[in-house]
């Protein structure tokens, strides 16, 4: 893949426990920074399951799953000079695997149909980080769950990891693993179903951004398969990412379009 100019704006990966949250928050908030002006922004649905596109209502019929079977399967009747013309042509297919809309695009990494581990996909995932990332104003990156996508250095571009947790023992000690993988780069956390005066133990030089209740009604959007950007206004669990979004605007000192 061709190097592209590397992003300065703000990318950020969720990251946590499988059922911490991390998906509901990505998308919330999301909705958070478009409502206050942050655009355009890019979502990444760095999950097979495909979570963050039904979250924000989006099925996307191209991904880079998709992509790169595509590939793989025009190489292998192809000739060497036919072979470096399919490998000129990936960061064409990467940017036809974007789905663009008003303010933001969503980008899915798919599943694969063939069996086996997802390490290709993440590598190209990876690439397509660095080549797309930099028209936008913030990226925001719904991680696989667990520690693979940040021990294969899927996230070697993100400025800001954001660790949810549920409060649970199973996710403190992901966030602490997470922490130890990360290297230098910088982590916040987020605690979900949790309300403010809980307390939880966080790595050294971990801030806490915020905590984000538990809410019957996002769950039940949750089953229905309802869009999570519908969730009326007054909905906690929407106020609460959007006092972590001004945070982060804060923090990462987004520029804000009036």
């Amino acid at each position: 893949m061709a190097q592209n100019q590397k992003s300065s704006s703000p990318i950020m990966a969720i990251c946590g426990k499988g059922g911490a949250g991390k998906t509901v928050l990505c998308a919330l908030l999301a909705r958070a920074l478009l409502d206050r002006g942050v655009r355009p922004l890019l979502l990444i649905d760095a999950d097979p399951a495909g979570g963050l596109c039904g979250a924000v209502g989006e099925q996307p019929e191209n991904t880079l799953a998709g992509a790169r079977e595509n590939l793989i399967k025009s190489a292998r009747n192809a000739g060497e000079q036919e072979k470096q013309q399919l490998a000129d042509q990936l960061d064409y297919m990467v940017h036809q695997a974007l789905l663009e809309r008003p303010g933001y695009a969503l980008l899915a990494m798919g599943r694969s149909r063939d069996a086996g581990c997802f390490c290709p996909a993440n590598t190209l995932l990876r690439q397509a980080i660095d080549a797309v990332s930099h028209p936008f104003a913030v990226v925001l990156i719904d991680a696989e769950a667990g520690l693979e996508q940040i021990a294969r250095r899927v996230t070697r571009s993100v400025t800001l990891v954001i660790a949810v947790s549920d409060g649970s023992q199973r996710s403190l000690d992901t966030m602490a693993q997470m922490h130890a993988m990360i290297g230098e780069t910088p982590m916040a956390a987020v605690f979900n179903h949790t309300a403010e005066n809980e307390v939880y133990p966080l790595p050294p030089g971990v801030g806490l951004l915020g905590c984000v209740p538990h809410d019957e009604q996002v769950r039940d959007y949750d089953r229905a398969a309802q869009r999570l950007w519908q969730l009326p206004e007054g909905n906690p669990a929407r106020a609460a990412a959007s006092a972590i979004a001004q945070r982060l605007i804060e923090k990462m000192k987004m520029s804000v379009i009036s």
